[in-house]
């Protein structure tokens, strides 16, 4: 069937169908479709632009839209995370901040300024990454919690002792405050301080010098035992009015350094459990008193500066290898008040002038290579409460009676020194004598029976001698005899009852004694 349209009525049909298509097409355009274009509006594109004019109009406006919303909600949420307390911005915000902190230039420049003149080296070291100095002055400039003024007059002083700490780092054991802790560094542990008025009236106003700032407490004292590893800061020397110094078990090895010399009012020096070996310059301390060189590596004659040590009180040297005539060069030490030099090889004789050193109160010789007996001369020293020269075998002579004098004695040890002649009934006269060893002698003759007396004694070592006779029943008398040695002499009979007594109560815990001749049943036989 065929269908004859008129023109007129073509004209509608293309007209319509032509208003659907641009319909079609304004909807596509509309909603930015990413359709390729049909080309229906490419023909149209030139005659009516204003269709990609609307999409562009419609991409800015969403995107502005965005931006709008964006800007809106960024301030509600930074607000909703401070009221809500937000944790993670709050770290930030720390991190920055102490970020911030460590970058205060002008702090820094001050301090260094400051802390350069009591650096050896100054500035250089001073800026050197990774030195102790760097470290201590980083530390006061940013971690101190003190938070020192730069004008601190303290500022040096404590920057000084954080150098020492630094290397070591080692923790303190005590019940005081740590080194670094956020105190005066003058309550620090093992640190002591006095004031600064308190020095100038000990010294004088012109003896209290320090390099830029006096301190108002000044530290006098630091015991450093066990913290140095081998090595003396040259910083501990501009500590120039410290009095007292322990440097115990620090592996210090060889000499001391020079710049230690520089600590002129040192008093007390601790230098034991070291290796040192050269100690020729220990003089330079002219105004020392206490003077600790136990347990080194020291050999040969004491160094002639010794003799400058003129004001020593405690003079310790035992366990080294040193030799010579010790009395040739302290016979003049009348200030001293205890000497320890055993195990050494000195030799000579006990001068006769330990008498004029009336102040002693400790005399410990034993294990060297003296002779020529105890002088006589001793019974001067009246504070005397420990006494002994222990296996100096060739000592000899007899046991002076007028050692029973020194009744402050609480520690007698004369064994192993080949002395001869009896026991002094004089000993009788120590009753505060605790500790009597006359062992591995060639002392004979009877015991005194006077030695009861003595009733402080808890040991009391007779052995390896020539005594004979009786053991006197008096010895029954030492109520506070702990141990009792006896053996390889030639004392003979019955052990007294009165010292079975003792046994049997529980008082004396040992009596070694040689059976051979001697009936006792309450002793050790040997």
């Amino acid at each position: 069937i065929s269908r004859t349209m008129s023109p007129a009525s073509d004209d509608d049909f293309y007209d319509s169908a032509l208003a659907a298509k641009l319909a079609a097409e304004d909807e596509r355009l509309e909603s930015c479709n990413p359709l390729p274009p049909s080309p229906l509006a490419e023909s149209l594109a030139v005659e009516k632009p204003w269709y990609k004019q609307k999409c562009r109009l419609i991409i800015i406006a969403a995107v502005s839209g965005i931006v709008v919303a964006i800007a809106l909600a960024v301030p509600l949420v930074l607000a909703q995370t401070s009221i809500g307390g937000g944790g993670n911005d709050q770290e930030n915000n720390g991190a920055s901040e102490e970020l911030s902190s460590r970058k205060n230039p002008e702090r820094e420049a001050i301090i260094a300024d400051r802390l350069a003149l009591v650096t050896p080296g100054g500035n250089e070291t001073l800026m050197e990454p990774n030195t102790p100095q760097y470290r201590a002055w980083q530390w006061l400039v940013y971690d101190d919690e003190m938070k020192l003024d730069p004008a601190a007059d303290n500022l040096q002083q404590r920057y000084l002792l954080m150098v020492i700490h630094f290397p070591s780092m080692m923790d303190d054991s005590g019940d005081g405050q740590q080194w670094g802790s956020p105190v005066h560094e003058c309550e620090w542990e093992e640190v002591q301080c006095k004031d600064k008025l308190d020095l100038i009236y000990e010294y004088g106003q012109d003896d209290i010098v320090w390099i830029d700032d006096t301190p108002e407490r000044i530290v006098t004292g630091l015991t450093l035992s066990q913290r140095l590893n081998g090595q003396i800061p040259e910083e501990l020397s501009l500590l120039s009015l410290l009095q007292h110094l322990d440097l115990e078990n620090n592996k210090l090895i060889g000499s001391l350094p020079s710049h230690i010399y520089e600590l002129h009012k040192l008093d007390t020096l601790i230098l034991s459990q070291n290796q040192l070996s050269n100690v020729d310059d220990i003089g330079e301390f002219k105004h020392l008193e206490h003077l600790y060189l136990s347990m080194n590596n020291c050999k040969g004659p004491l160094p002639t500066s010794f003799q400058n040590l003129k004001h020593l009180k405690t003079l310790d040297l035992h366990t080294n290898e040193l030799t010579g005539d010790l009395f040739k060069v302290i016979n003049d030490f009348e200030s001293l008040e205890s000497i320890d030099v055993a195990f050494n090889d000195f030799t000579g004789t006990v001068s006769p002038l330990i008498g004029s050193m009336t102040n002693l109160t400790t005399v410990l010789l034993g294990n060297n290579q003296f002779s020529g007996g105890i002088p006589e001369e001793i019974q001067f020293c009246s504070k005397l409460q420990d006494l002994s020269v222990e296996a100096n075998h060739d000592m000899g002579g007899i046991i002076p009676f007028v050692l029973g004098q020194l009744t402050s004695l609480v520690y007698l040890n004369l064994s192993t020194c080949g002395f001869e002649g009896p026991l002094p009934a004089s000993f009788g006269d120590l009753t505060e004598l605790k500790f009597l060893d006359v062992t591995f002698n060639n002392l004979d003759g009877a015991l005194p029976k006077e030695l009861g007396s003595a009733r402080s004694l808890t040991t009391l070592g007779l052995a390896y001698n020539e005594f004979d006779g009786p053991i006197p029943s008096e010895l029954g008398l030492l109520t506070n005899l702990e141990e009792l040695v006896i053996q390889n002499t030639n004392l003979k009979g019955a052990m007294p009852q009165e010292i079975c007594t003792l046994r049997q109560e529980g008082i004396l815990k040992s009596i070694t004694a040689s059976c051979d001749n001697l009936a006792c049943t309450c002793c050790d036989c040997n």
